[in-house]
């Protein structure tokens, strides 16, 4: 009784990291008063991979992040990718694609227009897949205070 319990716990385990197999991490890193570093983590469970914010014609969707406007903010460059990527032939698409193992940071410079708290908002959409299946797209909604 007692191991089929444990058994039935492990299953149950296995299938919520099955069906959610990307944690995230929201943070930022102030660079002087007015100018922040936004960083998004994302760590990935055994086997799965992420891809990255481009993706050839035909390809998986790749990563990308939508900020929502606000008027006391710039955002500078574009989003930077921080992490071993990796890139092969894809059987599932039939193309070359570029994707992260384990994990992966996106990284976007903001400046404050003025000294003032104010947050980031928007979301992060992804495809996750293993060797054997890929998930639907994903949209993960995020808010990132600046102080």
């Amino acid at each position: 009784m007692i191991l089929a319990g444990i058994l039935l716990t492990v299953y149950g385990c296995l299938q919520g990291v099955a069906q959610d197999p990307v944690s995230w991490k929201f943070s930022t890193k102030k660079v002087d008063a007015t100018t922040y570093e936004v960083r998004i983590d994302a760590s990935l469970a055994e086997g799965w991979h992420i891809y990255a914010q481009s993706s050839p014609d035909g390809g998986p969707v790749p990563t990308a992040i939508a900020f929502t406007k606000n008027a006391l903010l710039l955002f500078e460059g574009k989003v930077k990718e921080a992490g071993k990527i990796e890139e092969h032939f894809e059987p599932l698409f039939g193309v070359m694609v570029k994707q992260y193992s384990t994990k992966v940071a996106f990284i976007q410079k903001v400046k404050l227009k003025t000294a003032i708290k104010t947050s980031v908002k928007g979301d992060i959409e992804f495809m996750v897949c293993n060797d054997e299946t890929c998930l639907p797209p994903k949209k993960v909604p995020f808010s990132i205070a600046l102080n």
